[in-house]
């Protein structure tokens, strides 16, 4: 786009002398003026150059002229690039706080662009988000927006203990448990699978295991009663390859008429009863058909056996 010039100075002419040649003024000098205006006016841009609205939503020309309304309809409706996001985002008003802008593509027109409120937990500092120093107290520490576990013990009030960034519940630490049906009794804490609950001690029972059948006692048979329906035979075994815990009762039922469970000591392993009173290593003894007994571990290696036996 030429601007125009002026090349003659007409006025200059005015002052000069009468019969001065350069006070002529020719048919050039105005040929001059009148070509550089017609350059400039072919050059400029018109009322027919400015864009329509189709032509600023689509953003495509390089020819016409945006107004401040087609500027207005490009912000708004240009959904073929930004889904209107300029228009939003120019039409927000003033928080009034920190906040900060974010998009929901799935809100109706005009509504996609909107700030994003800060809640419990989360604050924004200058130009950061971040956890807020608050969050940190026993067990917990802040440093650089990251929240870590940190070293802490139990106390007689609080069993929660911490170390190496591990958490654990140490209730041996504790005076005493209250809460449920835990509070002023002589109760033990048990987790059922389903929510943990307490057990006075005198409705303690022993597990019952039916219908069993010849096998090395394990782990999982100590506090309960095995039934026995069919001969069988129960080994003692070395607390090598099986440590049961010392002291913990097993209760022996024989429930047939005529069958009877034999209880073995594994080589190394010494059975104490009324028919080895003094142990016997490897020694056997038998249950009678119909008859209960107790078993129990004594020492490493050393198992008791009472109740309705023979040899």
């Amino acid at each position: 786009m030429t601007d125009y010039t002026k090349t003659t100075n007409f006025t200059t002419k005015d002052g000069l002398a009468s019969g001065d040649s350069a006070k002529l003024i020719k048919g050039a000098d105005h040929d001059t003026e009148y070509d550089a205006i017609a350059v400039a006016v072919a050059t400029k841009y018109d009322s027919g150059n400015l864009a329509s609205q189709a032509q600023a939503e689509a953003a495509t020309l390089n020819t016409v002229l945006m107004t401040p309304l087609r500027t207005e309809n490009w912000a708004d409706t240009w959904a073929a690039e930004n889904g209107g996001m300029v228009g939003e985002l120019q039409a927000l008003a003033d928080p009034g706080a920190d906040r900060i802008y974010f998009w929901d593509d799935g809100e109706a027109a005009d509504s996609n662009v909107a700030f994003l409120t800060v809640g419990d937990g989360i604050e924004i500092s200058t130009a950061t988000l971040q956890l807020p120093a608050s969050l940190a107290g026993d067990g917990v520490s802040l440093a650089s927006g990251v929240l870590s576990l940190t070293a802490l013990s139990s106390t007689t009030t609080n069993p929660m203990a911490i170390a190496s960034g591990v958490p654990d519940i140490e209730l041996e630490t504790l005076t005493t448990i209250e809460g449920n049906a835990l509070a002023a009794t002589d109760t033990f804490l048990v987790d059922d699978g389903g929510v943990p609950k307490g057990i006075e001690v005198q409705d303690a029972g022993l597990r019952a295991q039916t219908a069993q059948a010849t096998q090395t006692l394990a782990a999982a048979d100590m506090n309960s009663i095995m039934e026995f329906t069919a001969t069988a035979t129960l080994t003692l075994p070395l607390n090598s390859s099986v440590a049961l815990p010392i002291g913990t009762p097993i209760i022996l039922n024989m429930k047939h008429a005529t069958q009877e469970l034999t209880i073995t000591a594994a080589t190394s392993v010494t059975l104490v009863s009324v028919y080895h009173p003094g142990g016997g290593s490897a020694a056997s003894d038998t249950l009678i058909a119909g008859g209960t007994a107790v078993l129990y571990k004594t020492a490493a290696d050393v198992w008791a056996l009472s109740g309705d036996i023979t040899t």
